[in-house]
């Protein structure tokens, strides 16, 4: 049996055909079909664009399973009860698993083991999987929370380039690079941006790049941001650990494999480097094992005891 992977984030829809082996074919993006975004209609019109792209692509043959990893999948129960009719729907006859894209990222982040993945993109999220237990922290949303996720990143740098034009921080390259992105007159043209964008989590997202373009250039202020990022994120992590590795044998040093997933983490050192020293003793951070799309397509095969 051939597999479809979907990350179905907040940025982007990734596609992703694997052979019996697991070893990926092919690899699209569409924009997001985040319900929040796209709404209910535009969520089922890429799902299904995807799929019936994939299987043109002539790669997939008759028998396949679909993995599909949804961001804000189970967060409310009207809208997760018109997902699983949305996916019921476009999966058809193939047999399909259906999950939070934390979940996913966890699967195939992690190989299905135990332990902890942080996802940062658009938004924040971390979910841990311990034998039978699990337990996710984070996830409350661009308006409430997604500390250390590209929203987040993009609010803080407008904040910090209000500090600098004031010199109530130093000035540094973040104050020219976002004049230059948003095209400002004015500094304080910053304000009817705001008005205007403020609550377009993809619109601020969008911002995230230029926090790791200006630490790059030794902007003070964006490595601030970055460390703060990473102490977010390590928060995530530790109310995990507390919550389903609390037994004494979990506490000994590196014990507990954490990885992460994301565009915030495109940064590179500049938070993999925080993260890591701001994590809790009994953890170790470690690259991905597999890309996102692969993780739900993992859980499926287990769920049919196919697993490799």
């Amino acid at each position: 049996m051939r597999w479809l992977g979907i990350d179905a984030g907040g940025t982007k829809t990734a596609f992703a055909t694997y052979d019996e082996t697991l070893t990926q074919l092919d690899r699209f993006e569409l924009p997001t079909s985040h319900y929040a975004q796209a709404g209910f209609d535009g969520m089922e019109a890429v799902l299904a664009e995807g799929i019936a792209r994939a299987e043109a692509a002539g790669l997939l043959g008759e028998q396949y399973g679909i993995g599909i990893g949804m961001c804000g999948y189970g967060e409310g129960t009207t809208s997760t009860a018109r997902i699983e009719q949305i996916v019921a729907k476009v999966a058809g006859a193939h047999p399909y698993a259906l999950v939070n894209d934390v979940e996913s990222a966890w699967a195939a982040g992690l190989n299905l083991a135990d332990g902890i993945v942080i996802i940062a993109g658009t938004g924040s999220i971390a979910y841990g999987v311990h034998g039978e237990r699990s337990l996710r922290c984070g996830g409350w949303d661009y308006e409430l929370g997604d500390e250390g996720s590209g929203g987040w990143l993009g609010k803080e740098l407008l904040r910090a380039f209000t500090r600098q034009c004031d010199g109530r921080d130093p000035a540094g390259p973040m104050r020219s690079l976002v004049r230059q992105e948003l095209e400002l007159a004015d500094d304080f043209d910053i304000i009817a941006f705001a008005q205007e964008h403020m609550a377009n989590r993809s619109r601020i997202s969008a911002l995230a790049p230029l926090v790791s373009k200006a630490a790059a250039a030794g902007d003070a202020s964006a490595q601030r941001i970055l460390e703060r990022a990473a102490t977010e994120e390590a928060e995530m992590v530790a109310a995990i650990v507390r919550g389903i590795f609390d037994e004494p044998d979990n506490q000994a040093a590196g014990n507990i494999p954490v990885t992460y997933v994301g565009g915030t983490f495109k940064a590179g050192e500049a938070i993999l480097g925080p993260l890591g020293a701001a994590l809790p003793r009994c953890c170790r951070l470690i690259a991905p094992l597999h890309e996102p799309e692969l993780g739900a397509c993992l859980i499926l095969q287990k769920r049919l005891g196919l697993s490799l």
